[in-house]
């Protein structure tokens, strides 16, 4: 395994530890289920991550990525999103 992926595991396992420590319940929280407020349509570019740059908490977004941020009709990924968003999570904004 490469050390960028070494360190990678490494982070996630601090970041979950300070999380448990930090916000008692979170994990708990968060697993019991989604109802996340609205879909965000957004890019790809790894340089912007959308709860990052909203400042939102896990849950708060259901997120589908592309390269530009496309919606395209033939596009079964994006169709399969939409659908379940709207249908199922019940999302209030498309964004």
């Amino acid at each position: 395994m490469s050390s960028f992926y070494n360190n990678l595991i490494s982070k996630n396992v601090s970041w979950a530890n300070e999380t448990k420590k930090d916000l008692p319940g979170f994990f708990e929280n968060i697993s019991a289920g989604q109802s996340p407020n609205a879909l965000w349509i957004g890019c790809s570019d790894s340089r912007v991550p959308p709860t990052l740059i909203t400042k939102s908490m896990p849950g708060d977004l259901f997120v589908h990525r592309n390269i530009a941020n496309l919606v395209v009709d033939s596009d079964l990924n994006f169709i399969s999103v939409l659908e379940y968003s709207v249908n199922v999570l019940k999302v209030n904004d498309i964004i």
